[in-house]
């Protein structure tokens, strides 16, 4: 019997997560029903997975089933698409996390999974660090929510409490804001208001470029800093990449850091097998003066 060539097991492949992901689809909407008023946005995510199958058939499946592409023919769009879903995938994370549902929290992740393997064409992911901690703190036996982003060659962690949402940076919603300081040169429109933008690259002697992994991370300086949301204190993080999204086991602090890195901008750090995980020290980052003042100016303008 001869043995199925790469691009047939990668077309099974295909079917199969396609399969998972209409399942899962149907099971965020059964989630949402069950969550009541709070459901809503679980019941747009569902929605949003639907549209994303539509794109992987059409776009994917079809091509390869039967136009005869090489997978060499589809690569690009399915690395355009896997990390469009990844994105939607983490923005689920924090949905579920926001309305405390581990039903729906398992079900993104596994979205965050298989956008993974899209992305890495229907392959395990290779390229992202394992971020297993060297010295684990044995007095927490659950692990934490986080989300880890790349900012140049650093990684940087944040409780996933604090994030609001994640945002693809565009010309459209990234615009300079030059009245700002060092670290504060871009505003973020969104839902037709304006953020300001936080940005540790220039801190960080750290290139600036805006690429397809770029993103916006959404967080609340209240919730940072006092533990519960304060309706005048949003702001955006630039980050090159959002490396991982989701529990981790919480890590013995450490205040040894590796690399050229100013250490005001670092509270602490954690040791994992493949990275150095760094924690914001907000105080010398951003403070809800400058986020208030900002406000004042542009409700001016």
């Amino acid at each position: 019997m001869q043995e199925a060539s790469i691009r047939d097991k990668k077309l099974w492949r295909m079917e199969s997560l396609i399969h998972l992901l209409n399942n899962i689809a149907l099971n965020l909407n059964l989630a949402s029903l069950e969550t009541g008023q709070m459901g809503a946005r679980v019941s747009r995510i569902s929605n949003e997975v639907r549209k994303f199958v539509f794109l992987l058939e059409r776009d994917i499946l079809l091509k390869l089933k039967f136009e005869d592409a090489a997978i060499e023919d589809v690569q690009d769009k399915m690395e355009e698409l896997g990390e469009m879903f990844r994105l939607l995938a983490i923005n689920s994370l924090l949905e579920a996390k926001r309305i405390n549902n581990m039903k729906v929290y398992l079900l993104a992740d596994d979205m965050r999974k298989i956008a993974e393997s899209i992305a890495n064409i229907l392959e395990a992911s290779n390229y992202r660090k394992n971020l297993t901690m060297i010295n684990p703190d044995r007095s927490f036996k659950e692990p934490l929510p986080f989300i880890v982003a790349k900012i140049g060659d650093f990684y940087w962690a944040e409780n996933m409490n604090s994030v609001i949402e994640i945002i693809k940076p565009t010309k459209e919603n990234l615009v300079s804001y030059p009245e700002g300081s060092s670290k504060m040169k871009h505003q973020l429109v969104i839902n037709n208001s304006k953020i300001p933008v936080v940005n540790l690259h220039v801190e960080m002697d750290e290139a600036i470029e805006i690429g397809e992994l770029t993103r916006v991370i959404v967080l609340n300086l209240g919730h940072i800093m006092y533990g519960h949301t304060s309706s005048d204190l949003f702001f955006g993080l630039l980050v090159d990449d959002i490396e991982y999204a989701g529990f981790l086991q919480k890590g013995i602090h450490e205040l040894s850091i590796e690399g050229n890195i100013s250490q005001s901008l670092v509270k602490y750090c954690w040791k994992a097998q493949e990275a150095q995980i760094l924690f914001y020290n907000w105080d010398n980052i951003i403070n809800e003066h400058e986020i208030r003042d900002y406000r004042k100016i542009e409700t001016k303008k």
